[in-house]
């Protein structure tokens, strides 16, 4: 007969077994928050290594290859998403992929599909992965010269509905765990918690889409709604514009068009961290061919310098916010002595670097020590005061400007500054 194990050794080895199950168990859930966390779109990583396509690839034997028109297409893809077409022309998009991988314009019809796919089906689960899906390949578009008002508004569609998705998950997450047993979730539980922090700032971009609406009403039905803009039409708007606005550029578009599209859209891809590598290329795409464009180039920069310091914030990262805040307030100020100490403001372009420098010193309160704060400040003011004297027409710069100059007075006055106040 067998002897059987005693009770202290059966309970012993029940407790072995039920911690390894416990160490399992708490190991699988922190793998499972990281990658979450690792979901999060606030920089260029989330795209991946391989966000641009082989060159190679996107010619045939005997030269570039030619696209197909994929006009009706994309009608119908607007008809399946409107839920007024019954077929579903996801079968095209995929056959046409496998001929032609590397056409920019059709990959982003393919993301905005996915979409589409995602909110008509009951894909609960799967829906955030689907949609992260759709973002990499909208995305991967407009880095190959897929840009387009039509791609960049369904971009913008695909992002914050992503990322409502996804914070709704982290807050999900987070309060399940808030108040684990495992000190190493529970940690995680205040990482998540100032995550979801970020993903609040990286949503506001849905209050700042004026400059899209303006294009899609200012241009509806014209070439520039769903045609790309390329490379070479950008240089050769650059180029033309000095002499002739409104020459023609590619096939059916103009230089001074071309212009805005790009502006309009650099400001706003600017904010948003996923595209910040694209931004740069188009902003080397340019050439400084003029003041204007100079000026221009630098406010789409102070953009990207605004939306780095709003996350640094959002991170709770004191030291790397207040090294930006110092970069983007030194380069306003350059920018103003070097192509703006005199004359009037007349055009955005020029009124912004005043209004950059003075809220970037506004929002750095707490970040620099006492004299160097108040320095910065005081400069502020003396930039601010500038956009009130000018004749500047621009519309809300001077109100925008007197409200900067009230918060901070507020903040001098807190700091018992406010007899240096006065003398503005």
């Amino acid at each position: 007969m067998d002897n059987p194990l005693n009770k202290t050794e059966l309970n012993t080895a029940k407790d072995t077994i039920k911690k390894e199950e416990l160490d399992k168990r708490i190991k699988q859930k922190i793998d499972e928050l990281e990658t979450l966390l690792k979901r999060i779109p606030d920089t260029t990583d989330f795209l991946g290594t391989d966000v641009l396509y082989p060159e190679k690839t996107s010619r045939g034997l005997f030269g570039p290859k030619n696209f197909p028109n994929i006009s009706e297409l994309r009608e119908e893809v607007n008809r399946f998403a409107e839920q007024k077409e019954l077929t579903n022309p996801r079968k095209k998009i995929k056959r046409l992929i496998k001929k032609f991988p590397y056409f920019a314009d059709l990959r982003a019809l393919n993301g905005i599909q996915l979409f589409n796919d995602t909110a008509q089906s009951g894909l609960n689960e799967r829906r955030l992965d689907v949609l992260e899906v759709a973002l990499v390949e909208i995305s991967g578009a407009l880095h190959n010269e897929g840009i387009s008002i039509y791609n960049a508004t369904w971009f913008i569609k695909v992002y914050l509905k992503y990322l409502e998705f996804l914070k709704e998950r982290i807050s999900r997450e987070q309060s399940g765990i808030a108040g684990h047993f495992n000190w190493n979730i529970r940690r995680m539980s205040e990482e998540l918690q100032q995550k979801l922090i970020l993903i609040t700032s990286l949503l506001s971009v849905k209050d700042k889409l004026g400059g899209m609406v303006m294009l899609n009403t200012k241009l509806k039905g014209s070439v520039y709604i769903s045609g790309c803009i390329t490379k070479d039409e950008i240089r050769q708007a650059c180029s033309a514009i000095q002499q002739d606005e409104t020459a023609t550029v590619g096939i059916g578009k103009t230089a001074n068009y071309v212009i805005l599209v790009m502006v309009t859209l650099g400001l706003l891809f600017s904010r948003i961290p996923i595209l910040k590598n694209l931004v740069k290329d188009i902003l080397v795409t340019m050439p400084d061919v003029s003041k204007d464009l100079i000026l221009q180039k630098s406010m789409i920069r102070n953009m990207l310098g605004v939306t780095e310091f709003q996350l640094s914030l959002a991170a709770g990262n004191p030291d790397e916010s207040r090294q930006i805040a110092d970069k983007l307030f030194k380069h306003c100020v350059l920018l103003i002595t070097q192509q703006l100490e005199f004359g009037a403001l007349t055009k955005p372009h020029e009124v912004d670097p005043f209004l950059k420098g003075a809220w970037v010193a506004k929002e750095s309160n707490g970040l620099f020590n006492k004299s160097e704060y108040k320095k910065m400040l005081d400069r502020a003011l003396k930039l601010l005061k500038r956009v009130m004297e000018s004749q500047s027409q621009i519309k809300g710069s001077y109100d925008l400007a007197r409200q900067l100059q009230i918060e901070i007075g507020m903040i001098m006055t807190e700091h018992g500054w406010e007899d240096d106040v006065h003398d503005f």
